[in-house]
């Protein structure tokens, strides 16, 4: 999608400083690269930028010839996602910078795309980048097959789990899913014809799901839960989700407030919550914080005699 967006080949080399998609809301190596690049005489190459609906240049790429030592590529900068939920400072040191690297080439290529269209080229970038072992140093993590990962009896806990909740659970319109794993519980959530935005921070369960083609790379992030408005705006989801939170303590409770703090931030006012946890007493906890930070909803027994899965369920709303 990035090559397309940026009019290129899909064999063309492309390559972002960046070490993942979270780190597009800070630029720390964004800015150096474009920083370094100002300082040493500005761009002798090809440049291709893309441009959203208001003119902005929201990602650039400058042509890097190949070398005896090494082959062409890309470098790519963006803002995009710095752009994003509450805006990084870094956002504009990319406008200044971009403006002036453009300023010193001569051979530049406009393409034209919406923000959420380069988003989701970014996510699927990082995704194929991960599974392609480039964002792990020395990765030892065997290689499993779709049986040893992917239980039926969970994804089966979910489907009774749905069938119990009925019209009391409406999942219309965008979706988030936050500590997604590998994306059992997805699997359920696609069935009932509901496709999230999946995340979640462990990096080796989201590769594990894009592996296996159950979280798809243009709809996974790999990012910490606690920072949700850092790329998400207030209210831009109507539901959000998470299945099998935990392990939810009281010494840990800081962390799991700061999630649930973050997930009613993005949520729209009258927007759909539904986590669910295997322990009554991380549902004490998660319904008390619920509470205080003024979502409405109610704690539903889903016990069954295996006492793994989904044990506990919140379903709740935000307030309006």
């Amino acid at each position: 999608m990035l090559h397309q967006f940026l009019g290129l080949d899909t064999n063309e080399n492309l390559f972002m400083p960046e070490e993942g998609y979270s780190s597009l809301s800070d630029l720390y190596q964004t800015v150096r690269f474009m920083e370094h690049i100002a300082q040493s005489g500005g761009v002798d190459g090809e440049v291709r930028i893309v441009q959203d609906e208001a003119g902005n240049t929201i990602c650039m790429a400058v042509n890097n010839p190949g070398t005896g030592e090494y082959p062409s590529f890309w470098a790519v900068f963006t803002n995009v996602v710095a752009r994003s939920g509450i805006k990084s400072e870094a956002a504009g040191l990319f406008d200044t910078l971009a403006s002036c690297l453009l300023q010193s080439a001569g051979d530049v290529t406009s393409n034209n795309a919406s923000a959420q269209e380069l988003e989701l080229a970014l996510r699927e970038y990082y995704s194929i980048a991960l599974l392609e072992r480039q964002l792990c140093d020395g990765c030892v993590r065997p290689a499993e097959t779709y049986e040893m990962v992917y239980l039926d009896i969970r994804v089966q806990r979910l489907d009774e789990l749905f069938r119990k909740l009925g019209d009391t659970f409406d999942a219309s319109g965008r979706v988030l899913e936050i500590c997604c794993g590998n994306g059992m519980a997805t699997l359920s959530l696609e069935k009932r014809g509901i496709f999230p935005l999946t995340t979640d921070y462990d990096r080796c369960q989201v590769c594990q799901g894009l592996e296996h083609g159950v979280l798809k790379p243009e709809r996974t992030i790999v990012m910490d839960a606690t920072r949700l408005t850092y790329f998400f705006s207030y209210g831009s989801f109507d539901v959000v989700i998470g299945f099998m939170l935990g392990t939810i303590y009281h010494f840990n409770k800081d962390v799991w407030a700061a999630m649930m703090a973050e997930s009613l931030k993005v949520v729209k006012p009258g927007g759909t919550l539904l986590f669910t946890v295997n322990r009554r007493e991380e549902m004490d906890i998660l319904k008390d914080v619920l509470d205080g930070l003024g979502a409405v909803g109610e704690v539903i027994d889903n016990t069954d005699k295996n006492g793994i899965y989904d044990q506990w369920v919140y379903l709740g709303r935000k307030n309006l």
